[in-house]
């Protein structure tokens, strides 16, 4: 008997003990869900904004030109280096010319004997002392020995190179001493103060390029400053594989703009409407960009979007977000589940 009222006493205590952990035990309620912010939040609205296209190009020179020589010769002297500024007319190379002088000297001879048998027989034709044939005769001798001397000339004035027009050496390519061969690139030169932008545009875009059109050109070396370009040529064949047309802009004479430099024209081609949300709603974590958008229920939930132009204080949103839609204008007091107390409620902006 008393064995069965221990066993009694102990079913009891275990049967007390389970039935009140049973009721001390809470139902899981999320954190998150708990959480109550007081925040502003946005309507999305479509906006109109300029549509704009940009077309990348490289900065060149309107005047450039490759220097060769004309004839073969040993080079006497070279008078400047790359980087020198010369003008138009300067000599910049000097060749050989001993050779040269030596024919001269002799074509010369020729010619002032060809000269004075011109004028003797000039003298005895009036006289009817020679034929018509032989005053001929010594009028053609004269005549080509002139030519000649003509011809050594020219060959003379091509053992100097002289700057075709006034800029900067860009490039030497010989030394004094070495041999120039005809056609030979001796120096490279161009105007700097005459640039222009060449970039490839799509058949599509064309249209609304015209020559004498302003158009906004930014250099990135030039700390993204826009420069005032103008159109001045649109090339009329185009790239039948690309598709592509080459446009040559016109660029102001700015401090540090170099030919090769990388640059981009900014085309609007009027408006269209896009979703924009301040830059403080945008949640960036790596390469994933996201907001937080607030439901009916008044439950803020993160959701990924895709980011595009950046303005100075909006940014666009290319995809994941609705027109009608409300989100967080503080995207980094968000938290996922959150109740949302709106202190503040307003549209999208209507301007950049």
């Amino acid at each position: 008997m008393r064995y069965v009222n221990r066993w009694v006493i102990a079913a009891l205590l275990l049967t007390i003990g389970c039935g009140s952990k049973e009721e001390q035990t809470p139902a899981p309620v999320s954190a998150a869900s708990q959480a109550t912010i007081q925040a502003a939040v946005i309507t999305i609205r479509p906006v109109p904004m300029p549509v704009r296209v940009e077309v990348t190009g490289q900065v060149t020179t309107v005047f450039q030109a490759t220097l060769s020589s004309r004839i073969q010769g040993i080079i006497e002297k070279v008078f400047v280096r790359e980087g020198s500024r010369v003008s138009k007319g300067q000599t910049l190379i000097e060749l050989d010319n001993r050779d040269l002088q030596a024919d001269l000297s002799r074509v010369t001879a020729e010619t002032e004997n060809a000269k004075a048998h011109l004028s003797r027989m000039k003298t005895l034709y009036g006289q009817d002392a020679v034929s018509k044939q032989e005053m001929e005769n010594a009028t053609r001798t004269f005549k080509v020995a002139e030519a000649n001397r003509k011809a050594v000339l020219a060959q003379l004035s091509y053992t100097i190179v002289k700057a075709p027009f006034d800029g900067v050496i860009t490039e030497k390519k010989v030394e004094a001493g070495e041999l120039a061969s005809p056609g030979q690139p001796l120096l490279k030169m161009e105007d700097p103060l005459k640039l222009r932008l060449e970039a490839t545009v799509a058949e599509g875009d064309l249209r609304s390029f015209s020559p004498g059109d302003k158009i906004p050109v930014v250099i990135d070396a030039l700390g993204g400053q826009a420069l005032a370009g103008v159109v001045g040529q649109i090339l009329p064949a185009g790239d039948p594989q690309t598709h592509t047309f080459m446009v040559k802009v016109d660029l102001p004479n700015m401090p540090g703009l170099k030919t090769g430099m990388f640059g981009r024209l900014q085309l609007d081609k009027g408006t269209a409407e896009t979703l924009l949300v301040p830059i403080s709603a945008v949640v960036e974590r790596g390469e994933l960009t996201s907001v937080f958008v607030v439901g009916s229920d008044q439950i803020s939930r993160l959701r990924w979007v895709k980011t595009g132009r950046r303005f100075e204080k909006q940014v666009e949103i290319l995809s994941g977000l609705n027109v009608g839609e409300r989100v967080l204008v503080e995207g980094a007091r968000g938290i996922d589940g959150a109740a949302i107390e709106t202190v503040e409620s307003m549209a999208s902006p209507s301007q950049r």
